[in-house]
């Protein structure tokens, strides 16, 4: 006995959304690689390092860590999200279990309870050599205000 096929109309998968603030445009224009990707009503922020404007990274990992949180929320404006909507954060470490500590101390700062799902990974290097900790989340958009 065969089984009836089901047939459906083609996929219609929801459009993506760049979103680029102002300083990620010339990281953007080299690699094509948007701070954060707006697909429907969920934000999938790329993983963020603790630079500061100028690029240069501090030595303290628990300075690293906040400045990974600003420049997350930085994403988060300009998606029209903030910490509450963040649904899911991983986080990577160079030295993770030396950084436990200043990880929660840091995120209190800009998280409220309940906090976001998180796993926290060990790593043995991150993609810019000066980086201790790389943070990617996500989130989701909150509807318009009718």
């Amino acid at each position: 006995m065969s089984s009836p096929l089901v047939r459906r109309g083609p996929a219609v998968s929801p459009s993506r959304e760049a979103v680029v603030p102002a300083s990620w445009t010339d990281f953007y224009e080299e690699t094509h690689i948007p701070a954060a990707v707006r697909v429907g009503d969920t934000l999938r922020v790329t993983g963020h390092t603790g630079e500061t404007d100028d690029g240069v990274f501090s030595d303290d990992a628990k300075e690293q860590i906040r400045q990974v949180f600003r420049n997350i929320t930085f994403t988060l404006v300009e998606a029209g999200v903030s910490w509450s909507d963040v649904v899911e954060i991983n986080s990577y470490h160079v030295g993770l279990l030396n950084q436990a500590e200043a990880v929660l101390e840091v995120a209190a700062e800009f998280l409220e309870d309940p906090y976001p799902a998180w796993t926290a990974v060990g790593v043995t290097e991150l993609i810019l050599s000066e980086a201790l900790v790389e943070i990617s989340c996500a989130a989701i958009v909150p509807a318009n205000p009718a």
